[in-house]
């Protein structure tokens, strides 16, 4: 008749066992880093955010959830490259949740910045740079980054970017939506396979503004005031507008209803394309 409590406190032992070795454990680390200095970080998963210092230092927290992983951070004695890496130790076979290292990193301004991650999540906040961002299907947020380069590369993974000013934006994805908030810069192109893609705002700036998918959806809300010499074309899918455009004397393609159009509002000055080869293109006004 003891068994059972036996194997009861058994379980609950094996129980609290399980959350020890999942206990958090908080960790931090600074660097000096050169003006235009580098700085690589290789996390699978868990999560990495990215904020403002506020001096030339960096500094790195993470938070570890097993033994079993470690991570390293090193940099050159000049300053000029930072790295941090999450790995499993020698002979260990970590599970995904302990694999999980949370990272809050603060760069100095100007600093690039690599990442590349599985399924961690990326999140960007209040910087500028040169920002290379990568990830299998960890979401990856950009916001309030100003007169930078910011280059994201996605598998399945859901992009965000919001409130980007002064940008040169690439960003690929194969399966992720991308979604876009105010995002104005010379130059911003976005190329998708089979995910949508979102656009909110004025594409201000003289710009020049491509967004690409196959066979995903490509929606543009735009206030009245938008400046923009716009074109938009679907081969098999089916192009909408709802926004107020002149007609252009002169296009590299005729129109064909249900298929394209073109047209400018205001003085036209960004340039906007939007294609797409099977999805549907709908530009409305906000």
């Amino acid at each position: 008749m003891n068994l059972p409590c036996k194997a009861a406190a058994v379980s609950a032992l094996a129980i609290l066992g399980a959350s020890l070795a999942l206990a958090a454990d908080a960790h931090k680390q600074t660097f000096n880093i050169a003006p235009s200095g580098t700085m690589s970080v290789i996390n699978n998963a868990g999560s990495v955010v990215l904020r403002p210092a506020s001096g030339r230092q960096a500094s790195v927290s993470y938070t570890t959830f097993s033994d079993k992983v470690e991570a390293d951070c090193s940099s050159t004695r000049d300053g000029r490259r930072v790295e941090v890496r999450t790995h499993a130790l020698a002979g260990q076979k970590p599970t995904p949740e302990e694999s999980r290292v949370d990272y809050e990193i603060a760069v100095p301004s100007g600093v690039s910045v690599n990442i590349s991650t599985s399924t961690a999540s990326i999140t960007i906040e209040n910087l500028s740079g040169d920002f290379s961002l990568s990830s299998d299907t960890g979401q990856i947020t950009v916001n309030g980054v100003t007169n930078s380069f910011v280059h994201v590369h996605s598998l399945t993974a859901p992009v965000t970017l919001s409130n980007l000013s002064g940008v040169h934006a690439e960003i690929m994805s194969t399966g992720g939506n991308v979604q876009m908030n105010s995002v104005t810069g010379p130059k911003v192109n976005v190329s998708t396979t089979g995910g949508d893609i979102s656009y909110k705002g004025d594409f201000s700036g003289g710009g020049i503004y491509t967004l690409i998918t196959h066979d995903g959806t490509i929606s543009v809300s735009l206030p009245e005031t938008a400046s923009v010499d716009l074109s938009a074309r679907s081969i098999s899918g089916s192009v909408e507008n709802d926004f107020p455009l002149r007609d252009k004397p002169h296009t590299t393609f005729s129109p064909i209803q249900g298929r394209s159009f073109a047209g400018t509002s205001h003085t036209g000055s960004s340039s906007v394309e939007l294609q797409s080869f099977s999805g549907r293109i709908r530009v409305k006004m906000q």
